[in-house]
């Protein structure tokens, strides 16, 4: 049988060795620093995206308090004007309706300028036709 042969062997085995060098060479000057490459630009992808994802989120973290404590204080000041405006006195004080009409209409007219889609998705309009409502004849 000649795939039993001994000579044949060794000639088989140093093709294989030399094929196998080759190869991994290849591989491994070629193939592997594209590889390393990548790998190396997506990890710094990540962590760009990470670093920036991390500062808007501060950011917006920080715009939020600023907005909370903005917010607090106005309705103290609201609170306080409107504590006084409204206080129990022997005398009943005369309301100034004007005035207090101006603060509502201020403070709609911020809400409807500053506030987000969000708030006003909540807020639910309907035409006047869909309001009708039909009586069984």
């Amino acid at each position: 049988m000649p795939q039993l042969d001994r000579i044949i062997v060794f000639s088989q085995i140093f093709w294989l060795f030399i094929i196998f060098v080759l190869i991994y060479i290849v591989l491994t000057h070629f193939f592997l620093p594209k590889f390393i490459k990548s790998l190396k630009s997506r990890k710094q992808i990540i962590e760009a995206n990470d670093t920036e994802l991390s500062e808007l989120t501060s950011k917006i973290i920080n715009k939020q308090l600023l907005l909370k404590q903005l917010l607090l204080k106005n309705l103290v000041m609201v609170n306080i004007s409107l504590g006084h405006e409204f206080s129990i006195s022997n005398t009943l004080p005369k309301l100034d309706i004007h005035k207090i009409d101006t603060k509502i209409s201020t403070v709609t007219r911020n809400v409807s300028l500053y506030c987000d889609v969000q708030l006003f998705n909540c807020i639910f309009f309907y035409p006047k036709l869909l309001n009708i409502t039909f009586k069984p004849v």
